[in-house]
């Protein structure tokens, strides 16, 4: 056990072959160990011809390193899913002067891509670490307690508490920074620990935030608040509690009306989204782009209604309506990571849907294409599968359903290749980041092959979720150039109707404020069709 580091060491010329499986994946924390005690330099820049970026790419990339340079603190980009974020990253950090170490934080689903990627591009000459937020931890030291000796939940809150980072970094990228719009978890408090200059100087590592989706609403930018504030030439805000960072934002110009239910909405607030159009993307802090302005295609959403027998109607209806009246229709999405039985509830009577979403999945399949189910729940994951496998079979349809959820990481990629290489139609997941499905994937069906060219399909067979998750869950089959039908599939006539309508105008002002009208007039259009139009009409 080493003395400093408290992790196994092996000293010797040759790692023994019964030890090999153990050895440190690439650009894991466990790997930099290793170069530190073996006195390894960081890798050389890579001469040779690298992969070529797209053309649209090449644009972001000079924009966050002119922010680097330009001594911004960091830099929020913002590109649509599937544009190659990963990609952009990567090549932006090879020439940042100074900066010769780099930190990816990423879900710990997406950490073997950003290794392949990192890889695939080149390492710039610097060393990396990729990690997922809830391992962040094991990068600080502790003055009193030593955090590896401790329960993981106890050494996390310690490390976000007063934990010193081990080896500083000069460059931190959150990759789906939307996962820090909480200022109070613990996941947005160990990495504002990171971002503490080095010790005995005052350079703070340069922030690159990196998601398709994120924000919904003004109020949640703070994690953006660093760049909010450059680009407004004041001081930075440091943590604010909810009405003290509102009053922040009204002070450098933000309306936040909330006249419409007490809720801010992009078409009620027109100024608000063009001062985060002017302080975030016409600052040189940060990027964004519509899918249109890149060429990619656009996003075709349906509306898809089911009606549930009689029973299962007032069952349904009754959970939906127990929920509301606990949580109301303004409940935020963290707070719907809770356990309370009304929750439950709900999860509960999202299987009465099932079989009714497994008739429109088998419907598709029979059209020719290869669909995608997200749900949120692993009962609905293992329900939804169960009745689209012997609806498809009832039909004379191959049955082959893969589930793809957190709870079998080791068999995951196995089973997105059986769906990417066309041996199995339907693939029903809670996973919504880090796992792609779009046609004509490169190298997607493992094996050197490409996924097929049959046209993809997206249910959303539950829609108790907001805005970003939505998008995330889209983006899954509509990616990369490839476009993919959306089809939202809720129980006609219940409370969910309205929770529908709500969590797309969310999607909404997550596209207007990422300067996308087009695709928040379309969202909105649809919220109007569920609701009528005592809400009122999308701005023009």
């Amino acid at each position: 056990m080493d003395a400093r580091w408290r992790v196994p060491v092996f000293k010797g010329r040759r790692l023994p072959k019964a030890l090999v499986p153990y050895a440190a994946p690439v650009f894991s924390w466990e790997w930099m160990i290793q170069d530190v005690l073996n006195g390894r330099l960081p890798p050389p820049p890579v001469t040779r011809e690298g992969p070529v970026l797209r053309p649209y790419q090449n644009g972001p990339v000079r924009l966050m390193r002119e922010a680097h340079a330009s001594g911004a603190p960091g830099f929020l980009l913002a590109y649509p899913t599937g544009s190659g974020k990963t990609a952009m990253s990567i090549c932006a950090t090879h020439d940042l002067p100074d900066a010769g170490t780099v930190l990816v934080v990423t879900k710990l689903d997406v950490v073997p891509a950003w290794r392949r990627a990192i890889s695939h591009f080149g390492s710039g000459g610097k060393r990396w670490v990729v990690i997922n937020p809830e391992q962040l931890w094991r990068l600080f030291v502790h003055p009193v307690w030593h955090l590896n000796s401790l329960p993981v939940d106890r050494a996390a809150e310690l490390a976000a508490q007063g934990g010193v980072l081990s080896i500083p970094f000069d460059v931190v990228i959150v990759d789906e920074s939307h996962m820090l719009a909480s200022p109070a978890s613990l996941r947005s408090r160990t990495v504002r620990r990171l971002l503490l200059p080095a010790h005995g100087t005052n350079r703070r590592p340069w922030f690159l935030r990196v998601s398709a989706s994120p924000f919904s609403h003004p109020m949640e930018t703070g994690y953006l608040g660093d760049l909010l504030a450059h680009a407004a030439g004041v001081e930075a805000p440091g943590v604010l509690g909810r009405s003290d960072y509102q009053a922040w934002l009204s002070r450098l110009g933000f309306a936040l009306n909330t006249d419409r239910e007490r809720r801010w909405t992009h078409d009620l607030n027109l100024d608000d989204v063009k001062r985060v159009d002017y302080l975030l993307f016409s600052q040189g802090v940060g990027a964004t782009a519509t899918a249109q302005e890149l060429g990619l295609p656009f996003m075709t959403r349906e509306l898809r209604p089911v009606e549930l027998p009689p029973g299962d109607q007032a069952r349904y209806e009754s959970a939906w309506s127990e929920f509301r009246a606990h949580h109301g229709l303004e409940v935020s999405d963290s707070a719907l990571d809770g356990t309370s039985e009304v929750l439950r509830r709900v999860q509960k009577a999202s299987l009465l849907k099932a079989p009714q979403v497994a008739k429109i999945v088998a419907g598709l399949v029979e059209d020719g294409y290869q669909v995608v189910v997200p749900a949120w729940y692993l009962d609905s994951v293992s329900a939804i599968a169960r009745h689209t496998a012997v609806e498809l079979k009832a039909r004379g349809l191959p049955d082959r359903v893969v589930e793809i959820t957190g709870a079998d990481r080791h068999l995951r990629e196995r089973k997105r290749q059986l769906f990417q290489g066309g041996q199995a139609l339907v693939a029903v997941t809670n996973s919504l980041e880090g796992v792609n499905f779009q046609a004509g994937e490169r190298g997607g069906a493992g094996a050197g092959k490409d996924a097929t060219q049959t046209p993809r399909a997206c249910v959303v067979a539950d829609v108790l979720t907001g805005g970003k998750r939505a998008l995330q869950a889209e983006g899954r089959t509509h990616r990369d150039g490839q476009r993919s039908l959306i089809l939202y599939v809720y129980a006609a006539n219940t409370t969910e109707e309205e929770w529908l309508a709500r969590m797309l105008r969310a999607t909404a002002g997550t596209q207007a404020l990422v300067q996308s009208p087009e695709e928040a007039r379309a969202l909105m259009d649809l919220a109007t069709q569920l609701t009528g139009a005592a809400d009122g009409e999308p701005d023009q």
